[in-house]
């Protein structure tokens, strides 16, 4: 499983537009939501929307079952980022019903292409490979990673809302986890110029939790603005201040216009 090192271009994301925040989770967050000054309220209660135009998609392909956040990792204040994998999303991805008739298509997530926006052929990409990349300012923390969000379809003004669905089982008592969106913007060219973690609330784990497992729905939602942010780079991640192990579940992508 790659790391993430917070390096380049990471230090401040307060003023980039993507810092739209919104999670949910089975544990009390130890800080407040952050708001984004951008969002208007006829967005967000979907009274500009058309009908047939928003849509979503959902995968549980996640390359590992569980993953080991470990004490090096938390020294290092490191994200970690969770790979798709094509296998696991065909092993996975069945639907499980019967009406209306499932496509059969495969490579799209769960839905076979059933409920996706107008005009996006997919969300979802299982084979890009990261290392394709090169960051002249140093590492992508994508490095070591496949697949991710995909964003190529999606046009200017979509409001994209990840919800990533994930166990963390603590090791420590007093344990906060960071969840977010590891998040590269790129040019026309590939190139990438600005890497970021879109972090969702934080999620607090007090006493008695230790060994337990935690279900945590987290949403986190962005703008698409701009060709950089339709060429950009996507998949979730998680930052601990203590050991932790997570099992990734799934995420459902949905498209808002």
């Amino acid at each position: 499983m790659p790391i993430i090192r917070n390096t380049g271009g990471t230090s401040d994301d307060s003023q980039h537009p993507f810092n739209d925040i919104e999670s949910t989770s089975s544990i009390k967050s130890t800080s407040d939501l952050r708001t984004d000054e951008f969002i208007s309220a006829d967005r967000l209660s979907g009274e500009s929307s058309k009908a047939g135009e928003s849509g979503y998609s959902r995968t549980t392909a996640f390359a590992d079952s569980s993953v080991n956040y470990t004490v090096d990792d938390v020294n290092n204040e490191l994200y970690k980022v969770f790979s798709f994998n094509r296998a696991n999303h065909l092993a996975n991805d069945n639907p499980y019903w019967s009406i209306p008739t499932p496509s059969g298509e495969t490579g799209i997530g769960l839905f076979q292409g059933a409920n996706l926006p107008d005009g996006v052929t997919s969300l979802m990409d299982y084979d890009y490979v990261f290392n394709d990349n090169y960051d002249a300012n140093g590492s992508t923390g994508f490095e070591g990673s496949t697949g991710r969000i995909k964003l190529n379809d999606l046009v200017y003004g979509d409001q994209i809302r990840v919800r990533f669905d994930f166990n963390v089982i603590p090791q420590i008592a007093n344990t906060t986890v960071e969840p977010a969106l590891w998040y590269s913007n790129r040019n026309d060219n590939d190139d990438i110029t600005f890497t970021f973690p879109l972090t969702a609330q934080p999620i607090f784990y007090g006493g008695g939790t230790v060994g337990n497992s935690y279900l945590n729905r987290v949403e986190i939602s962005a703008w698409i603005t701009s060709n950089e942010d339709v060429n950009a780079l996507a998949l979730p991640a998680i930052k601990s201040d203590n050991p932790i192990i997570i099992e990734p579940i799934g995420t459902l992508t949905t498209v808002i216009r």
